[in-house]
């Protein structure tokens, strides 16, 4: 069940409505659960642009919305619950159930859905057919929505199909004030968890017992990972995507965390990289502060009709200046050594979530910035990154409570942190 009004999927359609061109139909589906090992199933997550017209988050659903006469007609056809499914899964929906769940004005079984599809024979009856399908899976895997849009192809074959999928996109952009709200929940819990993490952070730790800290903070929340942990110590923290997070650490290193909660299906990602035993080496303070530096002045220039692809530019040159100052490289575009990603994106229902990069920012824009430097031979990565809200005239960093400059993590950390908000030893 959604935790945002049924209002607000309803607005969401009008807007997807109004970009339907008149006698077409449109499809959109919340996708299969996939399976795991022996009979079990991965938790299944609703593909997130049927969640957002919808609300409703049960597999193999399907959204249609037709347009004829400047009127939309939206049925939502949902599976038919069966004896086996009440008793083992716990699952009863009805028709009248899920139409008052989330206020679409027609539920049906998933049984008649095929019956009504025969509809699109009739001459001139349907002009063009949207079908939201992402591209992400690759030919291995069709979804749902690829194997019915080549169906239609078949059956079809004079009816123009479309890929729906950017005109969501680009909905999807910009965010409501119940959105935000979400994601500033998820932000928060994020933040729990890492102060929670960071105050029982000490040399000897395996990296994965420093993220059970957080993962208990999550759970404690009701919350999910928006994402899997990435906790990288020591020469781990050079590898963009380190995922065993099963070394030992050590004194004298730092660690790289990259998380995030989600709550409601809105995403928190947050990068912080520390010294494990709560204080920075001469060394690692120079060149936490040249990250530090990239980041604050992107978060600066990050208002209303920044191009928000420049903003890893801004980032990029302010390193590049400081690494020059400290002798680290002798020309600016050497920082290609030591860089080797971009710097944030938006941030939505997925944590890297859709829209076009290239546009301007705009008020209530939900996006991510995370400049990092690598240096192999000393064994030390760091990224520093913030969930941050487009406002009127700036940018407010939601990820802002959790400890970021060398002063607040070294007073964290050498306090004892806030241990006792955790309930832990």
């Amino acid at each position: 069940m959604s935790v945002i009004s049924k209002e607000f999927h309803a607005s969401r359609r009008k807007l997807y409505a109004e970009r339907m061109e008149d006698d077409s139909v449109a499809f959109v589906f919340a996708e299969n659960e996939l399976p795991d090992k022996g009979d079990e199933l991965h938790p299944f997550t609703p593909y997130a642009n049927f969640y957002y017209l919808t609300g409703f988050d049960q597999p193999k659903s399907i959204l249609k919305m037709t347009k004829r006469g400047g009127r939309v007609q939206e049925v939502l056809y949902i599976r038919r619950t069966d004896e086996r499914m009440k008793r083992w899964l716990g699952v009863v929906s009805t028709k009248e159930s899920v139409q008052a769940e989330t206020g679409i004005e027609r539920v049906e079984y998933l049984d008649c859905f095929r019956d009504e599809i025969t509809l699109f024979g009739w001459p001139g009856a349907i002009k063009c057919v949207y079908v939201d399908m992402a591209n992400w899976c690759g030919e291995d895997h069709l979804t749902q929505a690829q194997k019915f849009a080549a169906e239609l192809r078949m059956k079809y074959p004079d009816i123009p199909i479309r890929n729906t999928f950017n005109d969501l996109a680009l909905i999807r952009q910009v965010k409501t004030d119940e959105e935000i709200a979400l994601h500033r929940k998820a932000c928060q819990v994020t933040a729990d968890g890492v102060k929670c993490m960071l105050s029982h952070l000490r040399p000897g730790l395996y990296e994965y017992e420093a993220q059970a800290y957080f993962d208990f903070m999550l759970k404690r929340a009701n919350a999910r990972h928006a994402f899997a942990t990435i906790a990288a110590s020591g020469a781990n923290a050079c590898v963009m995507h380190y995922s065993a997070n099963d070394r030992r650490m050590q004194d004298g290193e730092m660690i790289l965390f990259d998380l995030g909660a989600e709550c409601g299906y809105y995403a928190a990602d947050v990068s912080r990289t520390y010294p494990v035993n709560g204080r920075f080496t001469e060394q690692q303070k120079a060149l936490y502060n040249v990250v530090l530096k990239g980041l604050e002045a992107a978060i600066a220039a990050a208002r209303p009709g920044q191009p928000k692809n420049e903003l890893a530019g801004i980032s990029k040159d302010v390193m590049a200046r400081e690494l020059v100052r400290l002798g680290m490289i002798e020309r600016p575009e050497e920082i290609s050594k030591f860089y080797f990603h971009g710097s944030g994106h938006y941030i939505g229902l997925y944590t890297h979530d859709v829209g076009n990069d290239d546009a301007p920012l705009e008020e209530n824009m939900m996006f991510t910035l995370e400049p990092g430097l690598y240096f192999d031979d000393l064994k030390l990565g760091i990224r520093i990154e913030d969930t941050l809200l487009v406002t009127r005239d700036g940018c407010e960093v939601l990820s802002a409570s959790i400890p970021k400059t060398v002063e607040e993590i070294e007073a964290f950390m050498q306090a004892g942190g806030e241990a006792a908000a955790c309930d832990l030893p």
